[in-house]
């Protein structure tokens, strides 16, 4: 899998990833937030959002954002067919090393869903809070911080 930078001709492939995840993974609603995102990312000096390319499809992207002193994961997410294969774990990887080089010291924190905080649990992240419904209808939002920055996820 090859990750590289996210820019302003991924937009089409992203939102189709966006799309294979819609009703589990994120509320109809979210598409347009996602939109905004991207068109602001790719106007960004300092982008930090990535796409994961396999055999030069891309099948997944996700960055980061430093707010006030803490790095936030954001927009997470790889097409619903390549779920479960490894490159989930690649891509956390490289976000994970991207945010300790850039930022070192910061602390990280994703809000995440219900149906993902397993996966984000099992690399050292630890659930802050939980609101029900919070992304929408059926889609918990679940606070996450990462307890250790050395953690290294397991192999």
């Amino acid at each position: 899998m090859e990750i590289k930078l996210y820019s302003a001709i991924h937009k089409q492939d992203c939102l189709r990833v966006f799309d294979s995840n819609l009703d589990k993974y994120f509320a109809p609603h979210e598409r347009e937030q996602f939109v905004e995102f991207l068109d602001s990312v790719a106007q960004a000096d300092d982008n930090q959002y990535y796409v994961a390319l396999q055999d030069g499809q891309l099948v997944g992207c996700g960055g980061l954002r430093l707010y006030q002193d803490t790095v936030y994961l954001s927009w997470g997410m790889l097409a619903r067919t390549k779920h479960k294969t490894g490159l989930g774990e690649q891509l956390l990887r490289h976000r994970l090393e991207q945010a300790t080089r850039l930022h070192p010291g910061k602390e990280i924190v994703i809000e995440t869903s219900q149906h993902t905080q397993g996966f984000f649990a099992r690399y050292g992240f630890a659930i802050e809070k939980s609101e029900t419904n919070g992304f929408g209808e059926g889609i918990d939002k679940v606070t996450m911080r990462l307890n250790d920055q050395m953690h290294s996820p397991p192999k």
